[in-house]
């Protein structure tokens, strides 16, 4: 329910009523790719490019759902059912374990209206009532990346351990190492943090039970598990390389995906998201709550597993928080570990404090809770209703244009033939995927990241000077990064190629052209109110 409200809201006004975004477009391109493979009975080269995509599990669960549901936006995004299913499922252990079942599935209702997992559903009331939007902070938390399977498969593997640390399950060990393969399949770029995460856990569960035989033991055999099931992605399918690849690339390309502020914009950057991603009220609810407990641990009123989760949420603030590289989806690897913690030692001192009552007030707490759901909803399709027209017109062009430039796109450039991209709604990928022949080929584009240490503008020009078409915006590309992702870094090289394409010399002529008009911001603006801006794109092509 939650995963369907919230892609209906997206349709209406937020991630799916526009092209697909980065880096989930990539993600769902790839998936759209392996589908076309298998259904042109290509089955090893679908496998392989599974076995070797920088997220193998993720993409795996984008073809499932395109296979059986077809190909396009929503059926891909319907895939975010197993990231919200295992974290709903996980708070419900957590907490019905230390209260009652009842409390269990109030905490789930609040937990699966979060912002972090319901952006859309969210956004669109938050914002009419404050009169601000933002794209960027809100509605693009429903990116089809994999971070929210990934932490999710992370806290799972780590609750696996220290929900069982006094039960001494030998099963809770095989079964973290299974949760802990999965993670790091399920984002290779982060297996590093997967791994610490879980070497840290295995450790710490280590030392509870007092570094008995059994514990070392079972610490063995746990990764042993892990090792053996990972070692053929790792060797086999590239995935070592795969990583270091990854993180070589985050590093060339840091000046484009930085955060601002320095030192002390880096370290707060994720903190001062949690309001925004665990809701404008309740965000700072759990910031208080979540200090309130660590004075709780220190006095020795938590029990090991919570003390767990508050280590888990601080390992994930420091990891991330030290790259320049950020993103508001990395946020919600903080803000979901940091709200387990929370329910963990609510829960915990709830039992502690009023053992009785807790079988008494449970049906209150999941009244109120279904309440808070309804109000939610109600708020949120009221909002719909009265959303600005303009900023719905926004949308519809980004949709149109992209559909026709893929279109006029498509007559001039082959599947083996590159094009000169320009920013925009998901471009380049989200106009080749449009462009997929029957065998999973698509056109290429110029490189979108570059480092400038190694590539200069006229290298970089020389480069699309081999393409058969190009995009270019008659606008300065100043003016185009006030509503498509364009970085500084980016924008000489942008602008160098514009003006050549556009120069008698480059052999290009102009085909056609295309208008976005009375485009918001992409950042913070007011809703609905705000100075348009117009953007001409044109397409050039050979001769």
């Amino acid at each position: 329910m939650a995963v369907a409200g919230d892609a209906y809201f997206s349709a209406r006004e937020g991630y799916l009523a526009r092209p697909m975004d980065y880096d989930g477009v990539s993600y769902a391109s790839s998936a759209h790719t392996v589908v076309v493979l298998l259904h042109s009975l290509h089955l090893r080269a679908a496998l392989h490019d599974i076995a070797n995509a920088v997220s193998p599990l993720w993409v795996g669960l984008l073809t499932l759902h395109q296979l059986v549901l077809g190909t396009g936006a929503w059926q891909a995004f319907s895939a975010r059912i197993w990231a919200i299913g295992l974290l709903l499922l996980l708070v419900y252990w957590i907490v019905s374990r230390r209260s009652s079942p009842w409390l269990g599935a109030a905490a789930v209702a609040v937990t699966a209206l979060l912002p972090v997992l319901s952006p859309a559903v969210r956004a669109a009331s938050l914002e009419l009532i404050a009169g601000q939007a933002n794209y960027v902070e809100h509605w693009y938390l429903d990116d089809l990346r994999p971070d929210l399977l990934t932490v999710g498969l992370v806290l799972w593997s780590v609750a696996a351990l220290v929900e069982n640390v006094d039960t001494q399950r030998r099963s809770a060990y095989v079964v973290s190492a299974l949760f802990a393969v999965a993670a790091v399949l399920s984002k290779s770029s982060t297996a590093p943090v997967v791994l610490l995460t879980w070497a840290l856990a295995l450790a710490y569960t280590w030392l509870v039970r007092r570094r008995s035989s059994e514990a070392t033991l079972m610490t063995a055999v746990a990764a042993a598990v892990l090792f053996v099931l990972l070692l053929p992605w790792a060797v086999f399918a590239h995935g070592i390389e795969t990583v270091i690849t990854y993180l070589q690339g985050i590093t060339a390309f840091s000046g484009a995906y930085a955060s601002s502020g320095g030192i002390v914009g880096g370290l707060t950057y994720f903190p001062s998201r949690i309001p925004i991603q665990v809701g404008p009220i309740l965000g700072w609810f759990a910031v208080a709550g979540a200090l309130y407990l660590v004075v709780m641990a220190a006095r020795r009123k938590l029990g090991p597993s919570e003390v767990a989760y508050a280590g888990t949420a601080f390992l994930f603030y420091v990891v991330f928080s030290l790259p320049t590289s950020k993103n508001p989806v990395l946020g919600s690897w903080l803000s979901l570990a940091l709200w387990t913690f929370l329910v963990a030692g609510c829960g915990r001192l709830a039992h502690i404090a009023w053992p009785a009552r807790l079988v008494q007030t449970s049906p209150v707490a999941l009244s109120v809770a279904a309440l808070y759901v309804l109000t939610a909803y109600a708020l949120g399709i009221f909002a719909l209703a009265a959303w600005p027209a303009n900023e719905d017109r926004a949308n519809s062009q980004l949709r149109s244009v992209t559909s026709e430039v893929a279109h006029e796109l498509g007559r001039y450039v082959a599947a083996d033939q590159c094009f000169i991209y320009a920013p925009g709604p998901g471009w380049p990928t989200s106009l080749t995927d449009q462009l997929m022949d029957s065998s999973g080929r698509t056109p290429t584009s110029t490189r979108i990241d570059v480092d400038p240490a190694h590539t200069t503008v006229a290298q970089y020009v020389a480069e699309a000077s081999s393409c058969r078409a190009a995009l270019v915006y008659e606008q300065d590309v100043g003016e185009v990064a006030q509503v498509f992702f364009a970085p500084a870094t980016r924008q000489p090289y942008l602008q160098a190629v514009a003006e050549w394409v556009r120069s008698p010399l480059s052999g290009f002529r102009l085909d056609r052209s295309w208008t976005f008009a009375d485009l918001p911001p992409s950042g913070p603006h007011a809703l609905g109110r705000y100075q348009g801006i117009t953007l001409t794109v044109d397409l050039y092509v050979r001769g």
